[in-house]
């Protein structure tokens, strides 16, 4: 992937170049993207008006950083990479929305299943909806969608957060413990197949989730759970960034 300004040199002059020396051999689909600037201003290393890689992925989860330029990357538009912004994403869908759903559903399995994934029955229309994402995920991410892509797989842990608490099984567990078990069993039976969706996008935190519930399963389709298989040792996918970050990073501009 390149930007728009390469445009006419990888369509023309390159093929140009390489047909003239006998080379034939093209890309069917030339994937390009629009400009991404640093806090509203056109990046330029030799004013320090950058973010230097060695310097964030040090300090900072390499999979928040892919989360934030793939979700707000220059797909159609033009787009601003923004030290308040990536730090409010992390917190309030990676931390807030993944994470909150992953930490939530294990510690209730550890709390009220003895820490095992419980025999539950998978409910038909979310096996479906994780069926057709692996069709949708797949077709986005072959066209060069991902931000779409990942978009997408973001609206879907947002409807489990929505299942999580409309079955309240906080409640159930006292009231209707098959009924909580199958809410349960729905839950886990989600995150990993989101994890397993997530893993060509987050590959570290994918890998955390798909160990702690024992997977070890490589395909690009519905991923059953093992019933009974206890769940590992487990801790806070995503950590929260204090707001205090974003004035220290910006200090370092210029």
């Amino acid at each position: 992937m390149h930007g728009k300004d390469n445009i006419p040199f990888h369509t023309i002059i390159l093929p140009a170049l390489l047909s003239g020396l006998g080379i034939n051999k093209f890309p069917g689909r030339i994937i390009s993207s629009e400009y991404i600037t640093l806090e509203g201003r056109k990046i330029s290393t030799s004013n320090n008006w950058a973010v230097w890689v060695l310097d964030i992925i040090e300090k900072y989860n390499a999979d928040s950083l892919r989360y934030f330029f793939i979700a707000n990357s220059p797909q159609k538009r033009d787009a601003d990479f923004s030290w308040r912004e990536f730090i409010d994403r992390n917190n309030g869908e990676l931390l807030g929305v993944y994470g909150n759903l992953v930490n939530r559903t294990l510690v209730f399995v550890k709390k009220y299943f003895e820490n095992k994934i419980p025999d539950g029955k998978i409910d038909c229309h979310i096996k479906s909806r994780i069926e057709l994402l692996y069709y949708e995920i797949g077709n986005l991410i072959e066209n060069g969608n991902l931000k779409t892509a990942i978009d997408e797989i973001f609206d879907f842990i947002k409807s489990i957060n929505k299942y999580f608490d409309e079955k309240s099984p906080w409640i159930t567990i006292n009231t209707d413990r098959a009924g909580c078990t199958n809410t349960i069993y729905n839950c886990l039976a989600a995150i990993i197949n989101i994890a397993n969706l997530l893993q060509p996008f987050l590959p570290f935190s994918s890998a955390k989730v798909k160990g702690w519930l024992n997977c070890d399963t490589e395909t690009w389709k519905y991923i059953n759970l093992k019933i009974g298989a206890t769940i590992a040792k487990f801790d806070i996918l995503f950590e929260r960034l204090d707001k205090k970050e974003i004035e220290e990073e910006l200090s370092k501009l210029n």
